[in-house]
């Protein structure tokens, strides 16, 4: 007799449970998504002990048929697929048909279910995967999934099963996952007989997200509405007063259902850099709607995983609908919009995706004027401002229509100079350098000495005309053509140490960091006297910018206090 067994449906349906199911927050998921398929507008899900012991998700969908009721339970039955083409095509959260034979192979199972061609309502018992019982009751039209004694018949499986809170913050968590991506919908979770969420489902993804996460964090949202093709990208980011130190508050949603990607993660911190503080990650809950045909979600049972066919345009596409909608805010009472933006932005793209290395040199014949061109808006927002002062020489006060802005003027003129040297380093300017009266000689380190060599083209396409110099020096001929309000003989030095302290492994996070410290070194800094001729350039510089917000660390640039704000404090 040979070794090779056919298994029994208990077995294969345990198996296929361990992937699916591995905890009650797994459970839950399973049994709300089948409810959102089912079109329900009202999903109550009720916990008790971590839902180790019990777990009730009642809706108002369509409910199940009787004739299809026990067949539900066999594995690999779906009402979602008929063949493996439809893969393709559908939208559902379920299709694979394990999730509910897995459950009940592992817990005490009972559903009551009516649907609206149905007189009366039908429950149906089963543990351990079989029935034990079926009848007629009373119901209303949808179904009710009650699910016991999670691992019953699986201890070892059972212990490795967190305490109650544990298990149920897990739940908690997910609810309002599923409830940012269905605003439309409305979701209560009771935990041992009291309400710890609720929405009532009026579309408003704001009124969701305060409930969540506060009042902070809705007052400094930006919706996001944009499309390109046949997919669309729709929900809201946080502005550039709001940052995280992790990814938590990063959630994303395919055709409303969860998912982790790598390749919409890194788009985003490419999009949020420079609006967001170093080491720090915008606020984002984004839906991304696309054919199924894009995609593979058939990657892991839970489905969290998903491939993208076109990973360059999808990241493209992400980019860009986070970027224009952080570009569209309001600026010192301005909230003119504009179609320019694009340029801009693919100007942005292009840059940290690395295309402007073959982009050839240009002539170091170039105008000087043209140099300095900033890359600017068509037009330049208008602004009546009643210029105030500077407060603690450091902060512009600026009066707009009964407002007060309070503009950083070191940080609203590290972002104008970081537009200008970033313009001539992506055009490979060499030439826009002020000449020292008399060169310099610098003795450095050998970390130091490798550090320039290795990246000495971003010290002459930023405007610095250095060379090697023997072993262990360097000669410093000129330095970038800015106007400088600080000492210039330290600037060199300045931006090495920046560069050396805070070292990156990414090309392209050395070069934005380079150019960032750059105009960080040469803006003028707090406590130095600007007179008004000097302010009022400032300001003007910052009106022409696509991306005025923040300086190129993260930090704003401008600060706005109402009337209120004054009232309540005198």
């Amino acid at each position: 007799m040979g070794n090779i067994v056919l298994l029994d449906d208990l077995t294969i349906n345990q198996i296929a449970a361990g992937e699916v199911i591995e905890r009650p927050a797994n459970v839950v998921k399973e049994l709300v998504e089948n409810s959102l398929d089912a079109g329900a507008t009202n999903i109550v899900v009720e916990i008790k002990k971590g839902g180790k012991t019990y777990i009730r998700v009642t809706d108002n969908g369509k409910g199940i048929a009787k004739d299809d009721l026990q067949l539900a339970f066999e594995r690999h039955a779906t009402s979602k697929i008929r063949q493996i083409e439809d893969l393709e095509k559908t939208y559902t959260m379920g299709f694979r048909g394990e999730a509910l034979a897995s459950i009940a192979s592992i817990s005490e199972l009972t559903i009551i279910s009516k649907t609206e061609k149905d007189t009366f309502g039908n429950k149906i018992k089963i543990k351990a995967g079989d029935i034990v019982d079926f009848e007629e009751v009373g119901a209303s039209i949808g179904t009710s999934m009650i699910v016991e004694n999670l691992f019953f018949n699986q201890p070892v499986r059972y212990k490795f099963l967190k305490q109650d809170a544990s298990e149920f913050k897990v739940i908690k968590e997910w609810m309002q996952k599923v409830a940012l991506a269905n605003p439309d919908k409305s979701f209560k979770l009771i935990n041992e007989s009291k309400v710890v969420f609720f929405v009532s489902g009026n579309g408003n993804i704001e009124d969701i997200i305060y409930q969540i996460y506060g009042k902070e964090i809705k007052d400094n949202l930006v919706n996001v509405d944009y499309s390109e093709g046949d997919i669309k990208i729709t929900g809201v980011i946080g502005n550039t007063m709001i940052a995280k130190e992790n990814r938590k508050s990063q959630i994303i949603f395919l055709n409303k259902r969860n998912i982790k990607n790598p390749v919409l993660s890194a788009s985003s911190d490419q999009a949020f850099k420079g609006s967001v503080g170093i080491g720090k990650y915008g606020f984002y809950v984004l839906n991304i709607e696309m054919p199924p045909s894009y995609y593979d979600v058939n990657v892991h049972p839970t489905k969290m995983e998903v491939r993208f066919k076109d990973e360059d345009k999808v990241y493209s596409i992400w980019y860009n609908a986070i970027k224009s909608s952080l570009l569209n805010s309001e600026f010192l009472g301005n909230n003119e919009k504009e179609n320019n933006n694009k340029d801009y932005i693919k100007n942005e793209y292009d840059f940290v995706t690395s295309k402007y290395k073959d982009v050839k040199k240009l002539s170091k014949s170039i105008d000087i004027s043209e140099e300095k061109e900033l890359r600017k808006r068509d037009n330049t927002r208008k602004v009546e401002y009643k210029y105030l002062g500077i407060l603690f020489r450091t902060y512009i006060l600026i009066e707009i229509d009964n407002e007060i802005y309070m503009i950083d003027q070191h940080a609203g003129h590290e972002r104008v100079l970081y537009e200008q040297i970033k313009e001539n380093y992506k055009k490979h300017i060499q030439s826009n350098s002020q000449m020292m009266l008399i060169p310099e000689v610098v003795n450095l380190s050998h970390k130091e000495m490798e550090f320039v060599k290795e990246n000495i083209n971003l010290f002459i396409d930023t405007g610095f005309d250095i060379e090697v110099f023997g072993q262990n020096s360097v000669k410093i001929n000129g330095i970038p053509d800015l106007e400088y309000r600080s000492k210039t003989n330290n600037i060199f030095l300045d931006i090495l140490d920046e560069m050396i302290t805070n070292e990156r492994t990414s090309i392209k996070d050395i070069e934005e960091r380079f150019i960032a410290t750059v105009a960080c070194k040469a803006a003028v800094k707090a406590n130095m006297d600007l007179g008004k001729e000097e302010v009022d350039q400032l300001i003007q510089n910052l009106l022409t910018l696509n991306n005025p917000y923040t300086c190129p660390h993260g930090r704003p640039t401008t600060v706005k206090f109402d009337r209120a704000f004054f009232e309540g404090k005198i």
